[in-house]
């Protein structure tokens, strides 16, 4: 009975008006395709983005972060002082504390002499740090002063020195007008803080860091006994530590420095405004495509009143032809979103991919854009 309602006598009225002109079809599809792609792309690209900022950050080996009350991100770190991870070691839960130093410095692009800054995290290697295999695996390397480990990710404009490890195992260049010999590679990205990341000892580090200080930290990792409750522990150190630190679990830490990101930049407000101009766009698309086909149709839509068809009969043929504009715009949509994730990936190194929630987020989105069209 329902299916008799929506198309009577067996005639898809809505499909027939919408491909006998079938330029203007494609065109409607067309429209709404660049829609879904521009919105889709938007959305992949800002949670890869806010990924990408807290890569250093995930790779931290830490169920606990001490920083200072000072904080703002990691490219701003102010420092607090040593003592606060030394009162944390009295803790029975706790078993590593490992002070990181961190900061962006000038290196020298030894293929065109040109200086761009890296980021720099510094550490005693004598401590595991990182959660990460690769660097875990080289950080032996790190006991010798003079020596870092290169980001493979960094943008090329900073030097050759990938190109350089793989070929001879070693690329030397200067930091801070200091030698430094880059003896192994990792893998983490670029983030808005600088164009490459380094790893260091701190020992190599705080001399190229103006008023460096063993004593005055950047971030404080603190590791726990496996079983302890992170949520326990924080509350413990929170009882006793002087108000000149602030402390997370590793979900905070992490959540913090993406809402920094979010709501302190334009970044989050750009990606948001981009979403809303392609959803305006696709809406005005589809509502212009309507009104032609029903301005051609007055005449078929007067006869079919005439004969007893109720106007709820009408307009369930426009939001009939909005379904099927949005069904067939976003599966072209979506295609096209994945070929430029992975040309993304590729030229950006960034992580977008196809997300399940996001893909059902922007059918809903179309499907809305294309009916309210087709209710104006």
């Amino acid at each position: 009975m329902l299916l008799n309602r929506i198309i009577p006598l067996g005639i898809p009225l809505a499909w027939l008006n919408l491909v006998k002109e079938k330029k203007r079809f494609f065109a409607a599809v067309a429209g709404i395709t660049f829609a879904v792609t521009m919105m889709m792309f938007q959305m992949g690209l800002n949670s890869a983005l806010f990924e990408q900022v807290v890569g250093p950050h995930a790779k931290m080996k830490a169920d606990i972060f001490v920083v200072s009350s000072q904080y703002e991100y990691l490219g701003v770190s102010k420092g607090f002082p040593l003592r606060r991870l030394i009162q944390a070691e009295g803790i029975e839960a706790v078993e590593q504390v490992v002070p990181m130093y961190v900061g962006a410095l000038p290196l020298i692009n030894t293929d065109n002499q040109s200086t761009r800054e890296v980021f720099i995290l510094a550490w005693d290697p004598a401590k595991e740090a990182f959660s990460d295999e690769e660097i875990s695996s080289q950080r032996w390397k790190l006991k010798r002063d003079g020596v870092a480990l290169y980001d493979r990710l960094s943008r090329p404009e900073l030097g050759p020195f990938v190109q350089e490890v793989d070929e001879t195992g070693e690329a030397i260049t200067e930091v801070a007008n200091r030698r430094v010999a880059i003896e192994g590679l990792f893998s983490c990205a670029p983030t808005f803080v600088a164009d490459g990341n380094m790893l260091m000892n701190e020992a190599t580090f705080l001399p190229l860091w103006p008023g460096g200080d063993r004593a005055v930290v950047s971030i404080g990792l603190i590791q726990l006994k496996p079983g302890s409750d992170a949520e326990a522990v924080l509350a413990e150190l929170k009882g006793f530590m002087a108000d000149d630190v602030r402390l997370y679990t590793r979900k905070g830490f992490l959540d913090y420095e993406m809402q920094y990101w979010r709501e302190r930049t334009p970044i989050g407000f750009v990606i948001t405004a981009s979403m809303a101009v392609a959803l305006i766009v696709g809406a005005v698309i589809v509502y212009q495509i309507l009104y032609t086909d029903v301005t051609d149709h007055l005449e078929e839509y007067a006869t079919l009143k005439s004969i007893g068809f109720r106007d709820s009969y009408f307009t369930g043929v426009i939001l009939q032809e909005s379904v099927i504009l949005s069904v067939f715009g976003f599966i072209p949509g979506t295609a096209l979103t994945w070929v430029l994730f992975y040309f993304t990936r590729q030229i950006a190194h960034m992580a977008t991919y196809l997300d399940l929630t996001n893909c059902v987020i922007i059918f809903f989105l179309t499907l809305f854009m294309c009916l309210a069209a087709g209710g104006l």
